[in-house]
């Protein structure tokens, strides 16, 4: 073979290797923590305000994107330990980017969830959108807001 044949090989080897190497990983991002995957689940199973479960309500917000012909990018969903490991809280998130007009519009679904006294709290406004109302935080008074 040629030179110029096998440098075209090895590069066209290369690049495919690099395009592997940089793909995020597949499925959801836990930690190593056996419990990780229970503050998941949870999460996914809880009730939802217009669904059964919140996971259910997510799959409807990709799909109305989607009705819209908008390109959107759906996020894994992550788990991380907040804060001290023995107190068994965790937040639990997932990514959704829509195109905008301008750029990526991101919502960030996110909720702390607390597996020893069976809790889950909203931690972001784009998560209240999918939550029962009788879960979610009253609304300052007037006084009260800057």
């Amino acid at each position: 073979m040629s030179k110029p044949l096998l440098f075209a090989i090895a590069l066209l080897a290369f690049g495919v290797l690099w395009v592997f190497s940089t793909q995020p990983p597949k499925g959801p991002q836990l930690p190593d923590d056996p419990k990780a995957l229970e503050a998941l689940e949870r999460v996914k199973t809880h009730q939802s305000r217009d669904s059964s479960t919140i996971e259910q309500a997510l799959e409807h917000v990709i799909a109305d994107i989607k009705a819209l012909g908008h390109p959107i990018r759906v996020g894994n969903w992550r788990v991380a330990v907040a804060g001290d490991p023995s107190k068994e809280t965790y937040v639990v998130s997932r990514l959704i980017r829509e195109k905008g007009e301008t750029g990526w519009i991101e919502r960030d679904f996110a909720w702390r969830v607390n597996l020893k006294e069976k809790w889950i709290k909203v931690v972001t406004l784009a998560a209240s959108s999918v939550m029962p109302l009788h879960e979610l935080a009253p609304l300052p008074h007037s006084d009260e807001i800057s």
